[in-house]
């Protein structure tokens, strides 16, 4: 990628973490984002289609480090050991929680959100080798387990209980054998 594309976008989502975390989503302004980002209109313009276009490019830059890890996972050893991988992933949403709990209220958290967990349920199946038609159980605890550690993650923010969630989900996981 180019370095001025790549800085440019930086710039972007710097600018819109630091909005997020000043006021709620539906109130940031174009005209406000290039101005905090140091671009002009024209430059928002040729990366993104609109705010929501550009939100939702922050969001997929979020939801690619949480997709790296889901990469690595492993199902027959989160069956028997799943706090390595629950620790990794939930390290990853902590580092983000604050523009989490902020998207949480944006008009596009809902599609987002069903974004990642159909990213997520086809990353682990693949990294593992599976197929709907031939791992059926596999990948519908795997589904499972996505949509259930998600939505209690998404749910209660703004609190985030890393500890507690952490708990939750390792239980989750070990009770899902077959």
């Amino acid at each position: 990628m180019d370095r001025r594309i790549k800085r440019t976008r930086t710039a972007v989502f710097n600018a819109v973490l630091d909005l997020m975390v000043e006021k709620d989503t539906s109130k940031i302004t174009v005209l406000e984002l290039c101005k905090r980002a140091d671009i002009n209109k024209s430059t928002f313009y040729l990366h993104y289609k609109s705010m929501d276009d550009c939100l939702q490019n922050c969001f997929q830059i979020i939801m690619n480090g949480i997709i790296d890890i889901s990469k690595k996972i492993n199902y027959n050893e989160i069956k028997h050991n799943p706090q390595p991988a629950v620790d990794k992933l939930l390290d990853e949403v902590e580092k983000n929680i604050e523009y989490l709990s902020k998207f949480k209220s944006s008009s596009i958290c809902a599609p987002a959100i069903k974004m990642l967990k159909e990213n997520l349920v086809s990353s682990i199946s693949q990294s593992n080798g599976f197929t709907i038609e031939e791992n059926y159980f596999e990948v519908s605890t795997i589904t499972f387990a996505v949509a259930g550690c998600i939505d209690a993650l998404i749910e209660p923010l703004p609190v985030f209980d890393k500890e507690d969630l952490g708990r939750v989900i390792v239980a989750m996981l070990k009770s899902s054998k077959e």
